[in-house]
């Protein structure tokens, strides 16, 4: 790749992420142009909403809605929600960012640091905030809406969930409960029942809190928090790191990890159906997800519940527009709310576009997705309307939280910026004309007999509230009602929907009936089989039991409901032999790929099981030692003991495979068999599978894909025959891919070959890769780095890469070698040559004597070229020299950055590029962003980037390093060897850490080799000055072809 591409996929990479956030698609640096505050009659003249559609104002800040976020309604048709005014609240706004990102690991030491403790001390209510939470009623009539406030003092309560006679709380660092004890309308008591939430950024805390049966609430964990989790209540312990589904027990004794990955998840719901469903805030390709507990999906972070959790695929081709979807709402009610046809259409809040947008998406029986972009529900004239949350009401109607603001994003500006308005917000709801006004019951009064027959109701939230109301009223009450309980939820004539709210309403107040359950088990529904199945554990029965009942439905056609056979086998312990059994028949072996309705649900079952069976290793053992274990398929047996400890699980593998009589090993197999490689017996077994020329590409692509899990000297030296065995191809892929993986396994044995592939001829791709192998035997190769340093027809970057190998050879040589070509160097090659050699110890030795010699510049060092520079040469004098002029020729850049920013706003705003021109610019950006289906997801996707100004694209560009968001800084890994690397991080685990490059390459560090590793300082992977090298017209033409990306 030349310098020019590279310049420009880190312009974008820059673009989108610094002077922004992680939502990439931001309208300009302050979000509006516009200056005024419209009304809201003013607001409402400017929506243009779907035909049939009405929207009007419920309440604004007249009636004290300030920053709204959530939006709840308890069983009395109330609309719960609160003020923001505080946000946004992060600790780095006071705080060095170096210090910030050692303390997200520590939560003593943020106890301990003045600023920490001062916000902590605002979410643990031990000072005041300024905050409430407001209750809107009289929602449904003619009369003016009442808003009354509930409770003050809080800060930033992010999300609250009626219960009872109070609320949860979720707030920073805390989930709490408020109770009315004295029932006059306001909060008494606060209940402390969870703590450790992480809190360093505030737009990405816990939140979204959802009821769910079995005496669960469900919350959101976004991307840029982590924390250790405990109960105040009891034992429960949960470690929440980046995104994560978790769930808290009504009594905050036990709380869990649900579910992982997406970046942050702002929309939330539980379905009438019992399935989870949510939104990923930056789309790529999962703008709407059914979040089926167990799942996990690529994000920041890429934290997996289990090392071997697979990630669901993409779902969708098609791109809502804008990075910030705030909210998810499905019109479920059976009758009387949105028509037919928005059945199964997620609405999506999307404050970054001002719109709610429209995506229709069906969990088809076989687990594949149907699903289509839909016209959007609403659009705004207004770009102040910041719809960020939304919910369906008691009425049918789906309401709106507008956040209404100048700004909405969480770290384009500093958190103090005066634009940041903190007095408006407003609630709208939109309805259907084909709507009929509805009587909204009040069920908090509703006699308890009654409650019932509102399960059979086409409303959801009647559903919904007779459910609570049945489960929360004394026994001494509802005890009475469990026949009428039974006979709609044993009636097959009735919706899936009403029978499955009457099992929730059982299961609330704790009653079981055999006979009812064996009818449901079997229901024609595949709804209601995963709900009855998944409310086993809610009854109190043994895992014997269990297991006798859900035996035969681990074969279901559903592959929701098989996968509920296994989660409710493993929270009922898996420690019955009949649960092992069919835990063990649930193992089935890998299909290839992973696509939806088929080999991902096999990869996803796989998962299940295993982690089901680490829960009772000694009922697995027990299992292998029986008779039963003799007539399981070896293949399923083989992937079941993996949930055994070390020996006995290497022990029970070989007494497995000779059965398995595998032709050739699966992916899972691949990364099981690599693992147990100090086991002489398991590592032959492998080399025999190795050694197979017919697999050698698919095993390959194995140990690229799999290297942080399987690295080891052993597995090393088994890919040397596959690897010779590509290398002999005439396929450059399979070439490209040999010598891939020989340099990352270091195998010497390759290194002839690779020799061999070094012509004028070879593309670049081959040589930088052949490179790699040459390094492993560096003595033997150093004639042949010298030769391609000195040969002109090689490009700059392979005579660059090779004198980087040659240094750390021969630091002589390649200075000889350096001193000639140096002066033949343009000033951009010197730049690019300072880069490529600050990554040795070597490298910048080297880098040191050319600059004391005068041949190369103060100007060819960047910021972090010097500090590996220094990192690398400890107490020189000469490295000092350079890392202080290039701080001082950056602070001179930064002062010159309102000159620059006013040329290049008049040049965007004649509006005179080329768009054809500027795509052809663009498509190097596809090598770390993704538009539609098309380029790299290492950095925030670029659609809808129409929506931004010429203001926000530019001050990126000119200032790339302003506010960049954490999860897309660059990260700085330095070697034991000296030797350093910088990419994206992707994921650190304790194996090592994997970085991530332009163009979709990674390179993974084994934890062994690393000294030292961290975030670059709020420093972005744009490469500063760049479009001062760009003609006027290049930079319109850019511009241009960005506003076509809609």
């Amino acid at each position: 790749m030349t310098r020019e591409s590279l310049q420009s996929g880190l312009l974008f990479l820059a673009l989108f992420c610094a002077a922004g956030s992680t939502l990439a698609q931001r309208k300009d640096k302050t979000q509006s142009t516009r200056t005024g505050v419209y009304t809201p009659e003013q607001e409402l003249a400017g929506f243009k909403v779907a035909p049939g559609f009405v929207i009007e104002l419920v309440a604004s800040e007249r009636d004290s809605i300030i920053n709204p976020v959530d939006l709840t309604f308890d069983d009395a048709g109330r609309l719960w929600t609160q003020t923001a005014r505080m946000y946004p609240l992060d600790p780095i706004a006071d705080i060095q960012w170096e210090e910030l990102l050692r303390l997200m690991d520590d939560q003593n030491a943020q106890k301990n640091h003045p600023n920490f403790k001062r916000i902590l001390e605002l979410y643990q209510g031990k000072r005041k905030g300024t905050d409430k939470i407001i209750v809107l009623s009289d929602l449904y009539g003619k009369t003016p809406v009442k808003s009354s406030v509930w409770a003050d003092g809080l800060t930033i309560p992010m999300s609250i969930l009626p219960y009872k006679n109070g609320v949860f709380v979720a707030q920073g660092s805390e989930m709490f409960f408020l109770d009315d004890a004295n029932h006059d309308s306001k909060a008494d008591n606060r209940l402390p029942l969870l703590t450790g939430f992480g809190f360093t950024d505030t737009h990405t805390m816990a939140h979204t809190l959802v009821r769910a049966p079995g005496g669960w609430v469900h919350f959101s964990h976004g991307g840029l928090n982590k924390g250790e989790v405990t109960s105040l209540t009891g034992n429960g312990k949960a470690k929440i790191d980046f995104s994560k589904i978790g769930r808290f027990s009504f009594d905050g004794k036990k709380v869990e990890v649900v579910s992982s990955g997406l970046n942050n998840i702002w929309g939330f719901q539980l379905r009438h159906n019992g399935q989870w469903y949510g939104s990923e805030a930056n789309d790529l390709g999962y703008s709407v997800v059914q979040l089926e507990p167990g799942v996990g999906f690529p994000g920041i972070g890429n934290d997996r519940i289990r090392p071997y959790q697979p990630f669901m695929p993409p779902l969708h081709e098609f791109r809502v527009g804008g990075t910030g979807i705030s909210g998810t709402a499905f019109a479920d009610d059976a009758s009387g709310s949105f028509p037919d046809e928005y059945k199964d259409v997620a609405f999506l809040a999307n404050p970054i576009t001002s719109s709610i947008n429209a995506v229709k998406m069906v969990r088809n029986e076989d687990g594949t997705v149907t699903s289509s972009h839909l016209p959007d529900l609403l659009t705004s004239e207004d770009d102040w309307f910041r719809p960020v949350n939304m919910e369906f009401g008691p009425d049918g109607c789906l309401y709106i939280a507008d956040w209404y603001n100048k700004i909405v994003s969480h770290n384009e500006l500093p958190t103090t910026h005066p634009d940041r308005d903190k007095t408006h917000g407003r609630i709208w709801r939109i309805r259907h004309v084909s709507q009929k006004p509805r009587t909204v019951p009040d069920f908090y009064e509703v006699k308890t007999d009654d409650l019932p027959r509102y399960l059979t109701s086409p409303s959801l939230w009647e559903k919904r509230a007779a459910w609570h109301q049945i489960s929360d009223r004394p026994a001494t009450e509802t005890s009475r009602l469990v026949p009428q309980l039974i006979a709609i939820a044993s009636k097959e004539s009735n919706d899936p929907v009403s029978r499955i709210h009457a099992l929730w309403a059982l299961e609330g107040i704790r009653h079981y009936d055999a006979a009812l359950l064996s009818e449901l088990l079997k229901a024609n529904s595949s709804d209601v089989r995963r709900e009855a199945i998944r409310s086993l554990n809610s009854f109190g029965l043994s895992a014997a039991d269990i297991a006798a009942a859900t035996e035969k439905l681990i074969d279901d056609a559903n592959p929701a409901v098989r996968s509920q056979v296994i989660r409710t086998l493993d929270e009922a312990g898996a420690g019955d032999p009949r649960s092992v059994a069919i835990l063990v028949k649930a193992a089935r072996p890998e299909l290839p790929g992973n696509q939806m309705g088929g080999s991902y649900e096999r990869r996803f079952e796989r998962y299940l099981v295993r982690k089901a069976l680490e829960r009772s290793p000694g009922t697995l053992l027990q299992y292998v030692n029986a008779p039963a274990a003799q007539e399981a398929p070896a293949v399923n047996m083989l992937w079941a003991v993996q949930a055994l400890p070390a020996a006995e699980r290497d022990k029970a593998f070989l007494q497995f495979w000779p059965k398995a009589k595998l032709s050739a090993l699966d992916e899972s197999t691949f990364v099981s068999m690599a693992a147990m490689l100090p086991n002489p017996d398991i590592y032959q077994a492998m080399k025999q599978m190795l050694n197979d020329p017919a697999q050698a590409r698919t095993y390959l692509g194995f140990a690229v894909q799999n290297q942080s899990q399987v690295q080891s000297s052993a597995l090393s030296e088994l890919l040397a025959v596959p690897v010779n065995t590509l290398l002999q191809s005439t396929e450059t892929a399979d070439r490209n891919l040999a010598l891939d993986v020989a340099g990352r396994y270091r195998i010497a044995g390759a290194r002839d070959a690779a020799a061999a592939l070094v012509t004028d001829h070879t593309p670049d791709a081959t040589l930088k890769l052949a490179l790699k192998v040459l390094e492993t035997v560096p003595s033997k190769s150093e004639p042949l780095f010298l030769k391609m340093v000195t040969n002109e027809n090689l490009s700059f970057d392979i005579r660059a890469a090779a004198l980087g190998s040659l240094v750390k050879a021969n630091p002589a040589k390649a200075r000889q070698a350096a001193t000639q070509w140096l002066s033949a160097l343009n000033e951009q090659e010197k730049n690019d040559l300072a880069d490529v050699l600050s990554a040795s110890v070597q490298g910048s030795g080297l880098l040191l004597t050319m600059y004391d010699k005068k041949l190369l510049p103060l100007s060819a060092f960047d910021l972090s070229a010097a500090e590996r520079i220094a990192g690398a040469t400890k107490n020189d004098a000469r490295s000092t020299a350079i890392v202080n002029g290039v701080k001082k020729r950056e602070e001179t850049k930064r002062k010159e950055f309102k000159g620059k920013l006013t040329k290049y706003m008049t040049i965007a705003e004649k509006h005179g590029g080329n768009a054809e021109a500027g795509k052809v610019l663009f498509q190097t950006c596809l090598a770390c962003h993704q538009v539609g289906s098309q380029g790299q997801s290492i950095a925030p996707a670029l659609d809808g980037s129409a929506n931004r100004e010429n203001e926000s694209l530019l001050t990126a560009i000119l200032n790339p390093d302003a506010a960049i968001e954490s999860g897309y800084a660059v990260y700085r890994v330095t070697r034991k060897d000296g030797s350093q690397m910088e990419g994206y991080l992707v994921n650190k685990d304790n194996q090592g850490t994997t970085l991530a490059f332009m163009g979709g390459g990674k390179s993974f560090i084994e934890a062994g080799a690393i000294k030292s590793q961290g975030f670059l300082g709020g420093r972005s992977f744009m490469v500063k000055g760049l479009i001062d090298n760009y003609s006027d017209q290049q930079v319109a033409d850019l511009l241009s072809y960005i506003r076509t990306l809609k």
